[in-house]
């Protein structure tokens, strides 16, 4: 009997792309709603889900499960306890827009909650409302600004005013009420291999951050939480100068001689770095993979077999040389060196050819800002129907009041459509701010992309090993063979660049293509090739 009368619910989640709705996001925002409601004893009476539309389709601003989320709260009047949503910024994207829809749920009968934020009707609830709406950020400088000047005290006495890094021991202050008076002690387990992982990359000159993961782990490295340690954590520790004994202060810009126990010098430290750059010279044995000195490994491939070629430093009569070479023990060009410096030469050279002329970036610039303001233009017609619309419902909210009052209409049925028109009025004011949201998305983009793609020989010298890889791949997605005699062969290029040879330096040669997607969710919209 008691399952029957349990107060109802409803849950709205949302996401604001496409892009999320494969993801884990709504899931997640589904379940912890679900937790909620069930820690609060109330039965789910239906849920929302606000999923990602087409960015071709100007209506991907309507907010339709919401209109629908809100209409069965109408509906059933009085019946709908709670209207559950993950945080107030799922809900609505400003304060007027919030408080508005807010009112209307709670003239239905229903109650907004977040399932991880206080709100609701107290006088104490609502400031806090309010405030998580429209001044957060505020709120976070100014708790930052207070806290600011004890720690920045702290570093100039050489202590550490924040959780130590791996290796040392936390001495969990904070969570005692106290202040930090002592230096972080070394962790007996961890601080000697980490020491031993800063030796090792020094002597034996170890620049990926992939092989110097693989010892930490061999060597029993974890972190405070057990779990084995992955690439992007060692460049945490290889980057941070407290273990040379110096601690930053970000307040200040200066550096301060740290009380703790250090683990290396910071000449030692200085010279790691400059490894890690790829600016000292790196003697890697042949089971490192990831080698600064052979970044087209694998990517370039051997012109009979079409195997990946690998390198090394083989050592002559005339000291240490650099090849590169097919390792396909059943090809023909097994055993034959290709010159590291030839190699690499002629990369620079196959670079310059397929670099975008400035022609063509500057064509390039011109239509994606044009598509830019045309979609621009769309959003604006977009914004003037939908204004057209509420006064449209504006009217027609003012001739229910008329008729009522002039009883043409029963109250009763005078208030329904009043309702149903608020609640119509509301998704509309939400979607006209999120198009002035979407108009500022591309300008930055359009800066990056260009200046990124019109000097790929810099580009490729600049980056550390692991983004050359990645670089390579987005130049040449499936590889490139090499021939020791005849040099690159033909290869599949990646999209812009390919678009590039096929300019003619018409601008109708240059149009949205498929798979040629922008890289706003906005001028996804504008991709077309009709």
């Amino acid at each position: 009997m008691s399952e029957l009368i349990k107060p109802k619910a409803i849950i709205y989640v949302r996401v604001s792309s496409d892009e999320q709705v494969d993801g884990t996001s709504l899931d997640f925002q589904e379940k912890e709603c679900k937790k909620f409601c069930e820690k609060n004893g109330w039965e789910v009476f239906d849920i929302f889900r606000e999923e990602g539309e087409t960015a071709k389709d100007l209506s991907l601003h309507n907010r339709k499960e919401l209109l629908r989320a809100m209409e069965t709260c109408r509906k059933n009047k009085d019946k709908i306890r709670a209207f559950v949503v993950l945080r107030v910024n799922r809900f609505a994207r400003n304060t007027e827009d919030h408080f508005a829809i807010r009112k209307i749920l709670s003239d239905y009968g229903t109650k907004l909650y977040s399932a991880t934020e206080l709100i609701g009707d107290k006088p104490q609830e609502k400031v806090f409302e309010t405030m998580a709406a429209a001044f957060s950020e505020y709120e976070n400088a100014i708790r930052k600004q207070q806290s600011t000047d004890g720690m920045s005290q702290k570093i100039n006495q050489g202590l550490y005013p924040w959780n130590s890094p791996l290796g040392y021991l936390s001495g969990h202050f904070k969570k005692r009420d106290l202040k930090k008076t002592e230096a972080d002690e070394p962790d007996s387990v961890r601080f000697p291999i980490i020491k031993r992982l800063f030796i090792t990359c020094l002597e034996e000159k170890i620049s990926s951050n992939v092989e110097l993961s693989k010892l930490a782990n061999q060597w029993g490295l974890t972190t405070r939480k057990g779990k084995k340690i992955y690439p992007q954590k060692i460049d945490s520790i290889f980057s941070n100068k407290f273990y040379a004994g110096i601690i930053f202060n970000p307040f200040t810009g200066k550096e301060v001689e740290g009380k703790h126990i250090k683990m290396i010098d910071v000449d030692e430290f200085n010279q790691i770095q400059l490894i890690r750059k790829g600016k000292i010279k790196t003697l890697f044995p042949k089971r490192f993979r990831d080698n600064p000195d052979f970044p087209l490994a694998k990517d370039v491939k051997c012109s009979v077999c079409g195997s990946g070629l690998s390198g090394s430093h083989p050592r002559g009569n005339g000291g240490i040389y650099s090849y590169y070479h097919c390792h396909n023990k059943r090809c023909q060009m097994y055993g034959k060196n290709i010159s590291q410096f030839k190699l690499h030469e002629d990369f620079i050279k196959l670079l310059s050819n397929i670099t975008p002329k400035s022609d063509f970036l500057n064509l390039f610039e011109e239509i994606v800002v044009d598509v830019w303001k045309n979609k621009g233009a769309l959003l604006e017609d977009a914004t003037k129907r939908y204004e057209a619309d509420i006064a449209e419902l504006k009217q027609k909210k003012y001739d229910y009041v008329e008729m009522m009052r002039k009883e043409k209409i029963s109250e009763d049925l005078g208030k329904e459509m009043i309702e149903k028109v608020d609640c119509e009025i509301a998704a509309k004011n939400i979607s006209i701010n999120e198009c002035s949201i979407d108009k500022l998305d591309i300008e930055a983009a359009v800066i990056y992309a260009t200046k990124f793609i019109s000097d790929l020989p810099r580009t490729w010298n600049d980056l550390n090993i692991e983004n050359k890889k990645r670089f390579q791949k987005l130049v040449l997605p499936e590889g490139i063979t090499y021939d020791k005699k005849l040099g690159f062969g033909t290869a599949q290029l990646g999209l812009i660049y390919n678009i590039n040879r096929q300019v003619n330096g018409d601008k109708n040669d240059l149009v949205p293509q498929t798979g040629l997607e922008p890289v706003t969710f906005n001028l996804k919209g504008c991709c077309s090739t009709n």
